[in-house]
């Protein structure tokens, strides 16, 4: 018999007299037991939870951003210039801002960001991670309907509108009239509703 069982068995099944070593021993098994079960759910849920914040953060955005001075003249002739490279899986234009958003009830200042919906999909996962609406359901103001905007679930809650509610942007820059620089407001339809 190996000596580390013999040790085990003797404490754990001690003879009458000591049957309280007994018990201390039990007792001390039982607590190591529950702490090592107890770090094993704990480092299972922050592993899961890490894979999760990893694959939400890296899903949102592009993992490369590329500037040109000056703005981008013929978006489609970068992508294409861009996706020629070794390692490049997709490339999307992408116009950053910040602006005002309103709806009948309240407004929040927000960063927007300009895309076009058929290439977005090559460099984020925001068509995935649709709660209702379409990425595809974006599209130029037409003569009935004015353009479409995704916003996140939590913006979705704050100014309490859903897919299909109108909400107005408000942008810093604006139209110079002989009053001054009066900011644009511009009508837009909430097409999607994003995690």
């Amino acid at each position: 018999m190996p000596f580390e069982l013999f040790v085990a068995i003797r404490y754990l099944l001690a003879k009458r007299k000591q049957a309280f070593i007994s018990l201390i021993s039990l007792i001390s098994t039982l607590g190591v037991a529950v702490g090592v079960m107890a770090l094993i759910v704990a480092l299972a849920l922050m592993t899961g939870l890490q894979g999760e914040l990893r694959n939400r953060i890296l899903g949102s955005m592009a993992h490369v951003y590329v500037w040109r001075t000056g703005g981008l003249q013929d978006y489609q002739q970068d992508v294409a210039r861009l996706r020629m490279f070794d390692g490049v899986l997709g490339a999307a234009p992408a116009i950053d801002d910040q602006a005002l958003l309103i709806s009948e009830d309240t407004s929040t200042f927000v960063t927007i960001k300009g895309i076009d919906p058929a290439l977005e999909g090559q460099v984020t996962d925001v068509g995935t991670a649709m709660q209702s609406g379409r990425l595809s359901d974006l599209h130029d103001a037409t003569d009935t309907e004015p353009p479409g905007v995704l916003i996140g679930k939590d913006l979705a809650a704050k100014l309490k509108v859903k897919v299909g509610d109108s909400v107005n942007l408000l942008t810093p820059e604006g139209t110079l009239t002989p009053g001054g620089m009066m900011p644009r407001v511009r009508p837009l339809r909430v097409v999607g509703v994003c995690l």
